[in-house]
């Protein structure tokens, strides 16, 4: 456990050093100095809407709810994942009320609003950066043979927000922890501490 906590000191050291040095720059740069990619982030960012994989994770546990199976375990594990992610995601948000990139763009806006709602002031932390970590983190931990993969497409998913200018580099980066953690949670709770996947006939 001591090594997760000083994890995520460091995660969250980093994100402040984002939020004081590299937040505002990095959103201006990516707004006027930096629009090739806009299409292709527009599209990878999709792959953060966490709708498709709850209703998918959901239909499977029920599926194979009356079966001691890796499939049920699997799919329990993606959707509280994601769902629990999803929720401490938008509990903070409206307690901190952080001012979107938009904000920055058209009001000169930047920082903390405080006990607000609104899509204006609901940017920290990312819920797409949370949704992506949640479930390719899942995904690495269940598949680790293509666990490089998964890191990759977590990571391209929580940057698209940042380059389409939807988020600040330090929401993405507390919303990725908040993600990953809740994944790790979840695959220790419904899969034995000892039980190597795909190595062990037992966890399936």
């Amino acid at each position: 456990m001591k090594k997760v906590y000083c994890i995520c000191a460091i995660v969250l050291l980093v994100a402040l050093f984002s939020y004081f040095f590299i937040d505002k720059s990095l959103a201006l740069f990516f707004k006027y100095d930096f629009t090739e990619l806009d299409r292709i982030f527009n599209y990878i960012t999709k792959l953060g809407k966490s709708e498709f994989y709850l209703i998918v994770s959901f239909l499977l546990f029920a599926s194979f709810y009356k079966k001691n199976s890796f499939i049920k375990r699997a799919s329990l594990l993606i959707f509280s994942s994601i769902a629990v992610s999803g929720i401490i995601t938008n509990l903070i948000k409206p307690i901190v009320a952080r001012y979107r990139p938009k904000a920055l763009f058209e009001d000169g806006l930047f920082g903390f609003s405080g006990f607000d709602i609104g899509y204006i002031v609901n940017s920290f932390p990312s819920g797409h950066s949370a949704t992506s970590f949640s479930l390719f983190i899942s995904l690495s931990l269940l598949f680790p043979k293509y666990r490089y993969i998964f890191y990759i497409l977590a990571f391209l998913v929580a940057f698209s927000r940042v380059v389409i200018t939807a988020h600040y580099l330090s929401d993405t980066i507390v919303g990725s922890l908040i993600g990953a953690l809740c994944a790790i949670y979840f695959y220790k709770k419904f899969f034995a501490k000892n039980c190597v996947v795909y190595g062990d006939n037992s966890c399936r």
